[in-house]
């Protein structure tokens, strides 16, 4: 405390009483600006992040991966419609159309949300013509099938699929892409600059602090006034300004990173597992639809489900769902979205629904393996059967389960996510504006305190 005595004091002799009292007044005025900057920068910035957290990226992230599930969703179902005489599976083709619709709404909203220019705007337009061209394509497929051109209908739904595989799923991930660079570079940089902010408020609300607490121990020393009841309310309400503010930077910057790290990063495990599921399940059809690449799709449906959970050897599905819930430890060898998601567990309910889908999709794959089987065996017929069926036990009642847990995952998260996103704009809503009602109170308590003293010199 002496120190703080000695900035007003030690040059008593060269400077006058109403100098030193006018000193203290400019450096309240100054200290009370460089804080107001600081505040209202870590605000903005923070603002910024939630903002791009929020409403700009993680949309697009989310509106990417639906449009891999409805692009995925419409092959898979066309190629089980192809499967079949015409006409003959009718759940495949209301599937279809209603894949396609939700593919279009999708469309819509990604252009509707463009919020970094070309870079989204690119793939979202590749995605636009692309479907035109994949439509076109089916619809030449279905006709040949219509004639029982079963040469014509492969050459054509072979067009279809490469496009698919070539153009539109690539600019689904394109976009996914842009987005997350956008959003894990903002978020990364927030969080340097939240610290930075903190420590600069900090900074000049200790200045400020001293400044006033000087000014008062000075009139103390210099005038024999016990306590300025101006400087002293001042002071009160710098102090409360600079707890507030932190308090509030600090819930803020809680919520952010609930919102990204526990609640987003789980969302976009969860549909990036669904969209490759989506997919997988497409290749299955596919594998027994053309012959002659049979092994291909087979090669690229394992190649999915790997994605989704990479199963170690000794272990299945099951026994990797019976350890998580009973131990809640890593297993050596388990790796994909699933084994992600696993590993970011943190809500109510959000463990129980991810381990319902693990298990699902073991499910699903034991029913894959006799598709296999059977076509293998020369039962053909029988293999189309199990994979277009849906009733239970069957491949698409099972993935719908699949589909249908992963939501329930998805969604657990969804809520918190969507309840810190908006709790982190309300911790800073308007505060730029209190912050300099707070600031100029400070400075005029402090004139108004000092003006009387400086008045009884100027007599």
């Amino acid at each position: 405390m002496s120190k703080i005595i000695a900035i007003f004091t030690k040059n008593h002799h060269k400077f006058t009483t109403p100098q030193l009292l006018k000193g203290g007044l400019y450096l309240t005025g100054a200290t009370s600006l460089l804080l107001l900057i600081a505040i209202i920068s870590g605000v903005q910035g923070q603002r910024h992040a939630i903002k791009t957290v929020g409403e700009d990226s993680t949309p697009s992230i989310v509106t990417a991966q639906l449009l891999k599930d409805a692009f995925a969703g419409m092959d898979a179902n066309v190629a089980n419609e192809l499967l079949v005489p015409p006409g003959q599976n009718q759940d495949a083709i209301k599937g279809y159309e209603e894949q396609y619709q939700y593919a279009a709404e999708r469309l819509i909203a990604a252009a509707e949300n463009i919020t970094y220019g070309d870079k989204e705007r690119k793939p979202i337009e590749t995605m636009q013509l692309g479907l035109g061209n994949y439509i076109a394509q089916i619809q030449q497929a279905r006709d040949f099938h219509a004639r029982d051109d079963t040469n014509a209908m492969l050459v054509a739904y072979r067009a279809a699929a490469e496009v698919m595989d070539k153009t539109l799923l690539p600019a689904a991930d394109e976009l996914d892409k842009v987005n997350i660079q956008v959003l894990e570079e903002t978020y990364t940089a927030q969080k340097v600059a939240a610290n930075i902010s903190l420590m600069l408020i900090l900074i000049s609300g200790a200045a400020l602090m001293i400044v006033l607490v000087g000014m008062q121990i000075f009139l103390s020393q210099r005038m024999r006034r016990t306590l300025n009841p101006m400087l002293l309310v001042a002071t009160a309400i710098a102090l409360a300004l600079l707890t507030y503010t932190i308090g509030t930077l600090q819930a803020a910057t809680e919520n952010l990173r609930t919102a990204k790290e526990d609640a987003f990063d789980s969302m976009h495990y969860l549909r990036q597992a669904r969209a490759a599921g989506y997919i997988a399940n497409a290749d299955e059809s596919r594998y027994l639809l053309d012959q002659a690449f049979a092994t291909n799709y087979e090669q690229a449906f394992f190649s999915n489900i790997a994605q989704i959970a990479q199963i170690p050897d000794g272990q299945t599905a099951e026994t990797i769902a019976s350890t998580y819930n009973s131990q809640g430890k890593k297993i050596d060898g388990f790796k994909g979205y699933m084994a992600d998601e696993l590993n970011n567990i943190t809500f109510p309910g959000e463990k129980e629904a991810a381990l319902a889908s693990l298990v699902t999709l073991g499910k699903y794959l034991a029913i894959d393996q006799q598709i296999r089987q059977l076509e293998r065996s020369g039962k053909h017929q029988e293999a189309i059967a199990l994979c277009v069926g849906n009733k239970p036990g069957q491949s698409n009642s099972l993935f719908e389960e699949f589909e249908a847990a992963n939501q329930k995952t998805f969604d657990i998260n969804q809520v918190v996510f969507d309840k810190t996103i908006h709790q982190g704009f309300s911790n800073i809503d308007g505060f730029e504006i209190k912050t300099a009602i707070a600031a100029s109170t400070v400075v005029l308590l402090s004139f108004f305190g000092l003006l009387p003293r400086l008045k009884e010199y100027s007599n």
